[in-house]
């Protein structure tokens, strides 16, 4: 006799004794009745986990796009003729530099004339002063002239300034992302030019449950990637928090400030935010997948003697896969995380769990081995 044969058999016979407490081999296909006698007779197939007690870091995860803190739509003051494009879409610009000239020659044409009338008026009124020292004239008529010559004086400051308007600047340092006009083209009052945004400084609104957004304050940091460029990871921090609750979704609008002055990031990206608030110490944990029902009527099914108890729990903060439990369930009970959507209050079950079938499979590998070496 081979020196492998003990092996051999102890390989077997473990193998017998797994299958025994899984079921045995595949069983031949059945009819819907046979196969609901059968779970009623063997118990219903469920995977299980062990409630836990440790340290758990609440986190909130959420999507959002990117958004400029400073943007405008930049349009024409004044109607005319596009004369002059100087930049285009793309280009960074600063304060207060020329982007565009429009056609002013009609309205620098009222202009002159404006300074010419105001320097009449001037005039009238240097006169009238001579005069009315020499009490040639009476003071309602010297008075008279001042109003004049003051009216023509504001007639010329809104004529400079409409002036000035027909060239077109940028409102703030920032970079062109739109051009709306074409050289040549006539614009009327209030069209739309250029849109502008500053790069630099992006924010991201976030609508976070109230349960949450209670534990979050401005200042706490964000960690976000964004799905565009790969797994890197950024920095970012809670720059407000809403004082309101909306009614409507029971969310809280936070605001989260980006710092971009190394322009690596646009606005219109979508990224994945990820903000931990707080951690908490020997918490009760489970698996999410052992959570059924709505937040305001959760349960949980316990395995207690073999069957599942319909268990009402009360969840708190989660974190990845695992969710902390307040009430209903103790460290180290078993609840079911698969097969319990067909599970009523008091079902038989049977756990089979991938640690189980592991065993099974090692078990036949190892008998494979010694069969082998006989």
């Amino acid at each position: 006799m081979s020196r492998l044969t003990p092996l051999l058999s102890l390989s077997l016979a473990l193998i017998a004794a797994l299958a025994g407490c899984s079921g045995g081999s595949a069983p031949a296909p059945k009819t819907a009745a046979a196969a609901e006698k059968t779970a009623a007779e063997e118990g219903q197939p469920v995977e299980t986990a062990r409630v836990e007690q440790g340290d758990l870091t609440a986190r909130y995860a959420a999507t959002a796009t990117l958004q400029a803190e400073h943007e405008a739509k930049i349009v024409s003051e004044v109607p005319g003729t596009v004369l002059e494009l100087l930049v285009e879409e793309g280009d960074s610009v600063r304060k207060g530099q020329l982007l565009a000239r429009v056609d002013a020659t009609h309205s620098r044409l009222q202009l002159r004339e404006a300074e010419a009338d105001l320097q009449r008026r001037k005039n009238d009124v240097d006169r009238g002063e001579k005069l009315l020292a020499r009490k040639l004239i009476a003071a309602t008529s010297h008075d008279q002239a001042e109003s004049e010559y003051a009216v023509r004086r504001a007639e010329v400051a809104l004529a400079r300034v409409v002036v000035a308007k027909s060239e077109i600047r940028a409102p703030f340092d920032g970079v062109v992302t739109r051009r709306w006009i074409k050289q040549g083209q006539l614009l009327a009052a209030n069209d739309p030019v250029f849109d502008v945004a500053d790069f630099s400084d992006l924010r991201a609104d976030l609508r976070v449950p109230e349960r949450d957004a209670v534990a979050l304050a401005a200042g706490q940091p964000v960690d976000f990637t964004v799905d565009a460029l790969g797994s890197r990871h950024f920095d970012a921090r809670i720059e407000r928090v809403a004082p309101v609750v909306d009614r409507e979704s029971g969310t809280v609008k936070v605001t989260v400030r980006v710092d971009n002055r190394d322009r690596s990031l646009r606005p219109g990206l979508f990224t994945r935010m990820d903000i931990a608030f707080l951690h908490l110490a020997n918490a009760v944990l489970i698996p999410k997948t052992a959570v059924l029902g709505s937040r305001d009527a959760e349960i949980a099914y316990v395995i207690v003697d073999g069957k599942a108890q319909r268990t009402p729990i009360r969840t708190g903060y989660e974190s990845g896969k695992r969710i902390q439990v307040l009430d209903g369930v103790s460290a180290g009970a078993e609840v079911v995380v698969t097969g319990h959507a067909a599970l009523t209050d008091g079902a038989l079950v049977q756990v089979i769990n991938a640690a189980h079938d592991a065993k099974i499979a090692q078990a036949r590998a190892l008998a494979a081995t010694a069969s082998n070496g006989s």
